[in-house]
């Protein structure tokens, strides 16, 4: 039968009843992820530190499950009894297969086996030996335990061995729905889509909040968004689009008390505080922005500072100790680089001379002039 073999990380560090909880997330996230791509299974099950999908289709189903937070490690595999001489003559199906697929005459191979549990009578070498062994009885080939081209697998666990040669690397992280949910500021970018990603990675649902700048830029923000949603199995999210009345109002304002200079701080306060609703509607417990520390004039220290304040709650940066190559290499990776390169509207108001270190007393005082209010350490 055709199964692909799960494998987690983290999880399997906690203790018995959270990883049992842990575990039924991740299934759920597992089954989720099937339903929506359209892939046929049978059944989901952990076993043993393992999540067994059951499938007919068990390499489509790794290509999906690949991009679903807590999965360590994926392989599609041949199920079997547990019997030596059964093992073998799957193993060498599968090396054949191996071996057409990559073309080689003579390939270098290895065999690494495990027990998970512990009732076939064969100890793990003892498996690696016989089963290699049968190999080169049957077709060309040559061992070699650290440079190898072929690595065929054998789990053994309850009477069954589970026989694979392909082991494909996942994310990791947390299942989705294990952290609570954030709210996740997209402006179209490169970072703010990496942010979001990151904050998924730890298990966390993202309700993602465009800040309307105009239709090119909202398109494209949500081709980035719907990408995203490639990793966000377990979360419910969709794109939220706020078109704030007060921006028109604070940029002119700005310009007749010739403070243009705050234009983006004043814009991303604002951002942060229209987040900040939303927020608390949805029960989130933080705001996710895409700065990284000193890439712009908005996101120095000082700067970042006074935008924290328009919100009580955590406003999470992710992306802070990172640099452009390192973000950029991510965006590439999962997919929303190029979307985050398409064209978007001008943004107008965006000062010759942005203020690089602004003072907190002075943003107050301008932000009383402009709303007739005083703001406290808080700007909520």
């Amino acid at each position: 039968m055709n199964v692909a073999v799960v494998r987690y990380g983290e999880i399997g560090t906690k203790s018995r009843q959270t990883r049992r909880w842990f575990e039924n997330i991740l299934m759920n996230n597992i089954r989720e992820a099937l339903v929506i791509e359209g892939v046929d299974f049978k059944k989901v099950e952990a076993k043993h530190g393992r999540v067994l999908v059951r499938t007919n289709s068990a390499r489509e189903a790794v290509e999906v499950l690949q991009r679903v937070f807590g999965i360590v490690s994926l392989s599609p595999a041949m199920e079997v009894d547990a019997e030596l001489e059964k093992i073998n003559r799957t193993a060498l199906k599968l090396f054949r297969r191996k071996k057409r697929e990559l073309g080689l005459e003579r390939p270098k191979f290895r065999v690494t086996a495990r027990r998970i549990t512990k009732e076939f009578p064969l100890k793990s070498p003892e498996i690696q030996a016989k089963v290699g062994e049968y190999i080169l009885e049957n077709e060309e080939g040559e061992v070699d335990l650290y440079d190898y081209d072929i690595e065929v697998g054998v789990e053994l666990m309850e009477g069954k061995a589970y026989v694979f040669v392909d082991k494909v690397r996942a994310w990791g992280g947390l299942p989705i729905g294990t952290q609570g949910k954030v709210v996740a500021l997209l402006s179209g970018g490169i970072d703010s889509p990496v942010a979001a990603f990151l904050m998924m990675k730890r298990g966390v649902e993202v309700i993602p909040v465009h800040i309307y700048m105009g239709e090119k830029t909202l398109e494209k923000v949500r081709k980035i968004w719907n990408r995203l949603k490639k990793y966000h199995y377990g979360g419910k999210g969709e794109l939220i689009v706020v078109n704030p009345k007060e921006r028109e109002r604070i940029i002119e304002k700005l310009r007749e008390m010739k403070k243009e200079k705050y234009t983006c701080v004043f814009c991303k306060f604002m951002m942060v505080r229209n987040a900040d609703r939303i927020a608390r509607d949805f029960g989130a417990k933080g705001i996710v922005m895409g700065d990284s520390l000193g890439q712009v004039a908005s996101q120095t220290l000082e700067n970042m500072y006074i935008v924290s304040q328009a919100s009580d709650l955590p406003v999470y940066r992710p992306l802070i100790g990172l640099d452009k190559e390192e973000i950029v290499a991510i965006a590439k990776k999962i997919g929303t680089f190029e979307l985050s390169t398409l064209p978007e509207d001008e943004v107008p108001f965006i000062p010759k001379h942005p203020v690089i270190r602004g003072s907190w007393e002075e943003f107050k005082k301008i932000y009383k002039a402009i709303f007739g209010e005083e703001l406290g350490r808080r700007g909520c």
